[in-house]
């Protein structure tokens, strides 16, 4: 018999074992787990609650599953001591080969047959969010390859001791350290749960899948020549592990292979491209918990500009290609020499982009890429002439990296198929010249011509259709860009025009909430109770829904950002926030006005945050809507409520026994506390203050003044004891109250 005929015997006996169809069965209800007990992904996005966690649930398990199969498909002929009659018939080394192929297959089929039994209920959960290329993707990388490596892992370590408690001791150590802290932060470790912080259910997964396809790359170059090597351990003719190995050995392609194969795995660790090699911060107390000093690798060589060097004008000519997630950019500089000596000209840029010329007024300059990452950028240093008048030109392209201190959440900037978030840094490297008055940034972006671009000050206009797939924008201020399939809609109720960009897999359902109306709304009533945002018809408000990657939200000049976690149904369905997803969208809109042109903060009072005084003004606003009694049951009940539960739980109550939980439940247990005091209980000292203060009318009033005037601590900030001040209340006012 020959391979394949061995091959066909022996699969066709284990998917007739009852123990194999008990490991396909328990792989495949593994995924129910993921759906509420474990969520390494934020469960914020639909597409993470739905897709993500009970892949992930389902490799992780079914690896687990596959490893004690392997076990014991492997012991079965030694526990049994008919060793000595298939090795008459093949050889050990072949029949090793013959059942790790046939597990392989039998997880194949487990796994296929998983995908097909949770695909309509993904459909049904997703709607117009699903899509089947990335489901696909996630059964292959996040179930399949994770069972494949523990059965790969399991039968090596079977291989070399042969014994089964041995053996499972080893892959119960190799598992947890995938699964440990030290792992927790390093995608490329992470063999049997891959780093998934969180995922996207309108824009592209590009970077998740990439950093997994990497890893699996990684670890099946090393398993498998380990697994060689275990190889050449195998038994043979009655030999032990010694003389067996000598034996196998004599097949000499084998260990090459195997020692290629190790050394292939090295090299994809050492040549990891997707993060960049910035030194972490390191953080060291002083002689108080309030002194704290921190320390990076950044150079203060580069950190001043040259003072002899003016910056007159920077011109942006950039090119994204979504496909190849790469940029090339020539950035023109128009510089003053105020010196007759040539000038050292030091550019800063991400990690991840070549510089491939560099010319001064037409003629080429010599430039060192230092390659000394800090911050998430890199230094380049050029000499350039003493002319006057420089015309300095930088082409430069490749694919930005993500910051070492952001590795655990892949933030960064992306240039993915539907989705581009780019940094001004990513399209302008920052060059070591005194900003002349009035200097300006613009340029031309040219992009996919599915993409809506969108660009800090005046509207982005589009300038040619280029007859290759591609359109090209003129922006007016080359900061951070962002482009997608957006929808575009103007939102009125402010006096200037507000333009909402969204995703179109959200179209249905912002329009089943009616999320237009209850911007306008929002906007209508905070602009007459607070006052107008400070933007123009010139340059308008852009809030713009970004990845899910992108965390939270910002902004910058007229840019708002909110994160895709906003708009989800999981992140639409806090109470805290509001009563449904509109009010919730209204919810992040008034932090237009508090967190974002006005900020609240106060370091003796970390409760005191912008979300209480956005959750106030959204009942506020609800109230006006739709009355006492909606009010009441949807915001002060529901504070009333949350504050109750904090105040019963037996660990609020008797915070000495949290020394005995493990760290984990008690950071969750603090987390929970943390936003309930945040949201509910500063709403509801806010609705006291109210009271006491002399009505609803008199904190218009109150907040309107904070608003506009800001803080006399922190003029930017408004303090808790800015707002007590403003009130004419003290902390036992309230307290009492």
């Amino acid at each position: 018999m020959n391979f394949l005929s061995f091959l066909r015997v022996d699969t066709t006996r284990l998917f007739r074992a009852k123990t194999t169809w008990l490991a396909i069965l328990l792989a495949a209800l593994s995924p129910l787990a993921g759906y509420r007990f474990y969520q390494p992904a934020s469960a914020t996005t639909t597409a993470s609650a739905a897709l993500a966690n009970p892949i992930l649930a389902g490799g992780l398990c079914g690896a687990i599953l596959f490893a004690f199969l392997t076990f014991y498909e492997f012991n079965r002929i030694h526990k049994a001591h008919t060793d000595v009659l298939t090795d008459a018939i093949i050889s050990p080394v072949t029949l090793s080969i013959v059942k790790l192929s046939s597990l392989l297959t039998a997880a194949l089929v487990s796994v296929l047959l998983t995908a097909a039994i949770y695909l309509p209920y993904t459909v049904y959960r997703m709607d117009t969010a699903f899509s089947m290329g990335d489901y696909v993707l996630s059964y292959f990388l996040f179930m399949l390859c994770s069972i494949w490596l523990a059965i790969l892992a399991a039968s090596a370590f079977y291989q070399i001791v042969r014994r089964v408690d041995l053996s499972f001791i080893l892959f119960a150590a190799f598992t947890f350290f995938s699964l440990s802290t030290w792992c927790e932060n390093e995608y490329l470790l992470r063999w049997i749960n891959p780093l998934v912080p969180i995922f996207s259910s309108d824009f592209s997964n590009g970077i998740v899948f990439r950093t997994s396809g990497y890893s699996r790359l990684f670890w099946f170059a090393v398993l498998i020549g380990f697994w060689l090597i275990s190889l050449l351990c195998v038994r043979n003719h009655g030999k032990g592990l010694t003389g067996s190995f000598a034996k196998n050995a004599r097949k000499v392609f084998v260990p090459i292979l195997a020692i290629l194969l190790v050394y292939g795995g090295i090299f994809l660790y050492r040549s990891e491209p997707f993060i960049d090699h910035s030194p972490l911060k390191t953080y060291s107390a002083g002689t108080s918990t309030s002194e704290l000093s921190v320390s990076t690798s950044s150079s203060d060589k580069y950190a001043q500009n040259n003072e002899n060097l003016s910056l007159l004008d920077t011109d942006v000519k950039a090119a994204i290609d979504t496909k190849r997630h790469s940029l090339a950019d020539t950035v023109t500089y128009q510089l003053q020499n105020n010196s007759d000596e040539p000038q050292d000209c030091i550019l800063q840029l991400k990690p991840g982009f070549t510089i491939n010329k560099i010319t001064a007024n037409g003629n080429a300059v010599n430039f060192i890429d230092k390659q000394n990452d800090h911050d998430n950028l890199k230094d380049v240093v050029c000499k350039l002439p003493s002319d006057k008048n420089i015309e300095l030109e930088v082409s430069y392209s490749g694919c930005p990296k993500i910051w070492s201190e952001a590795r655990m959440f892949f933030l960064g900037s992306q240039i993915e198929r539907n989705y581009v978030n780019l940094g001004g840094t990513d399209l302008r490297p920052v060059i070591n010249a005194e900003p002349a008055k009035g200097a300006k940034a613009s340029g031309e972006i040219t992009l996919p011509d599915n993409l809506e671009l969108v660009a800090m000050g005046q509207t982005a206009q589009a300038l040619q259709e280029n007859g290759d797939g591609t359109k090209t924008w003129q922006v007016s201020s080359v900061g951070s860009i962002y482009a997608g399939d957006y929808v575009k809609t103007e939102i009125e109720g402010g006096g200037t025009p507000i333009y909402f960009y969204y995703s179109q897999k959200h179209q249905k359902q912002m329009a089943e909430l009616k999320v237009s109306q209850m911007l306008e709304n929002t906007i209508s009533y905070c602009t007459k109770h607070y006052g107008p945002l400070p933007y123009t018809k010139d340059k308008p408000l852009c809030i713009i829904q970004s990845s899910a990657y992108m965390q939270g939200g910002g902004a910058f000049g007229n840019i708002s950002v909110m994160g895709e976690s906003s708009f989800s149904k999981e992140g639409l369905a806090d109470p805290q926030k509001g009563a449904n997803g509109a009010e919730v969208m209204a919810h992040e809109i008034v932090h237009q006005w508090w967190g974002i042109s006005r900020m609240c903060m106060d370091m003796k009072n970390q409760n005191w945050t912008a979300e209480g005084v956005t959750v106030y003004t959204t009942y506020r606003l609800m109230k006006e809507l739709y009355g006492d009694d909606y009010a009441q049951k949807n915001y002060l009940d529901v504070w009333n409520a949350a504050l109750k539960d904090e105040q019963g739980n037996f660990y609020s109550r008797h915070p000495e026994y949290l020394d005995i939980l493990p760290k984990k439940y008690v950071n969750k247990l603090m987390t929970q506390f943390a936003s309930t005091n945040t949201y509910c209980g500063m709403a509801s000292k806010i609705y006291k203050a109210a009271q006491l203060a002399g009505g609803e009318n008199k904190m218009d009033a109150i907040l309107a003044g904070l608003y506009k005037n800001g803080g006399t601590e922190i003029p930017r900030m408004v303090t808790w004891h800015d707002f007590l001040n403003a009130c004419g209340l003290t902390e036992e006012d309230l307290n009492h109250a």
